[in-house]
């Protein structure tokens, strides 16, 4: 069943030196548990890194 568009958010890393763009996420408003995209776990490994980090995420463009 469509649930409208989705937007795509692209992660990057927050280190002031690194800032590299490590992922994207691909979500609705909101998923079937009510759960919003600022609640999604965002934490990542980044590879400029060597570590798992906390990510920035930044909306980019909504999709079909």
């Amino acid at each position: 069943m469509p649930r409208g568009k989705r937007t795509v958010y692209s992660m990057t890393c927050s280190t002031a030196s690194c800032g590299r763009r490590v992922g994207t996420l691909r979500l609705h408003r909101q998923d079937k548990k009510g759960k919003s995209w600022k609640e999604h776990k965002r934490v990542k490994y980044c590879p400029g890194c060597r570590k798992k980090t906390a990510m920035k995420v930044k909306e980019e463009k909504h999709s079909n």
